[in-house]
């Protein structure tokens, strides 16, 4: 759930911001009514200040005669339906180990660590949840203010002497060159050729092995 919130606070901050509320060419504003405003700003200081419940609770109590504050669970339910980002619930092992998909997806045991997948009811041990990455990229281009930044790559004025931007980058120039591959399949486009394309960098977290760390 920490992760899920995590996942979801990122999608509620700009919603929560003055700049974006009261920006009425935003396409999807005109869904907000003041009562949804009130629920994003105030859920969005929960979660990204971790205030407990208890004193949220205590908080929306104490202001019951000012504004009309919604559980988390009845926030993140229409949030969700605003939005149409719904996470999905992926088993994995207790040690995350692995995520039983593709060809762990029918294993009843982890191949790593030997635990079971399911519990004696037949449930899975462990989940964790998983933003779809297409409705994000389409949220994207539902702000008129995001698609004008994206047009930064597109439009940003190279220069081979000098390197002044990640999109400077060597490999980035070099992809540039190259005509799109998918499956083996050329196709008649290069990479990032298109002014809406979208460049990703992956970032992973580090590990201990052995278990073994430095003070």
């Amino acid at each position: 759930m920490p992760r899920l919130r995590h996942c979801i606070t990122c999608f509620v901050s700009p919603l929560a911001t003055g700049k974006y509320l009261n920006n009425q060419n935003n396409i999807g504003n005109t869904l907000l009514t003041e009562q949804d405003r009130d629920n994003l700003r105030t859920h969005s200081l929960r979660i990204k200040s971790h205030m407990p419940h208890a004193m949220f609770n205590e908080l929306c109590e104490k202001f019951s005669h000012k504004m009309d504050i919604g559980s988390e669970y009845r926030m993140f339910k229409h949030f969700k339906r605003l939005t149409m980002i719904m996470p999905m619930k992926i088993d994995c092992c207790i040690n995350s180990c692995i995520a039983y998909t593709a060809r762990y997806s029918h294993s009843d045991l982890c191949d790593f660590c030997g635990e079971r997948h399911f519990d004696a009811q037949g449930k899975p041990r462990h989940q964790f949840s998983y933003m779809p990455l297409v409705p994000q990229l389409q949220g994207l281009f539902a702000q008129e203010d995001t698609v004008e930044k994206l047009l930064y790559h597109h439009q940003y004025d190279h220069s081979p002497s000098t390197v002044n931007d990640v999109f400077d980058g060597k490999i980035y120039w070099s992809l540039q060159d190259k005509f799109v591959l998918v499956d083996g399949i050329q196709k008649n486009y290069k990479y990032f050729s298109g002014q809406n394309d979208i460049a990703f960098s992956l970032a992973t977290d580090g590990y201990l092995l052995f278990g073994q760390y430095r003070k």
